[in-house]
């Protein structure tokens, strides 16, 4: 279950596609299992979390449940890749020259101000690569879902950089 504090309060969008695209499901391969993806995030957040519980409760349970809110987006995002024809595998696409997902796209970090540093980033990141892909895909559909989970990782970054004033 999804911790309401972690994400915007706007609904998610219906998960549909306008028509099969198997252009539009490459291009989302790289926002689901690329070097900055959903999937990178959960694997780094989740590390985060494990690697906190006993130092700082706070931190540990603020990148659990930022990490839950990327699963979903993860979700959302197989879901429309498979919509538009293609499968949803732990792959990237354009930015990986199609290389499978590997431990090596998780940025793992030796103390909280570097992770949280990083983590800042990949979020911006994130909205940078979601804003292209709208602008690349002519799909009224994925585009609203892009743009929900946009709303989410700005979420994310307000988290993070009060983390990293309060610790850091």
């Amino acid at each position: 279950m999804i911790n309401y504090l972690y994400h915007a309060n706007e609904p998610y969008p219906e998960i549909r596609v306008e028509n099969k695209n198997q252009y539009y499901a490459e291009i989302l391969m790289d926002d689901y299992a690329g070097f900055i993806s959903e999937f990178s995030a959960v694997s780094q957040y989740m590390y985060h979390s494990l690697k906190s519980v006993k130092s700082i409760e706070y931190l540990s349970n603020m990148w659990r449940n930022i990490s839950i809110v990327e699963m979903h987006h993860l979700d959302i995002l197989g879901q429309l890749i498979t919509l538009l024809g293609g499968k949803p595998i732990y792959r990237g696409s354009f930015s990986t020259s199609c290389q499978y997902w590997n431990g090596n796209f998780v940025y793992y970090g030796d103390n909280i101000c570097n992770q949280l540093n990083a983590d800042l980033k990949s979020e911006y990141q994130a909205i940078y690569n979601y804003e292209n892909h709208i602008c690349m895909i002519d799909d009224k559909y994925i585009r609203e879902n892009l743009k929900r989970i946009i709303l989410d990782e700005q979420i994310h970054i307000k988290y993070f950089e009060s983390a990293i004033k309060k610790f850091c």
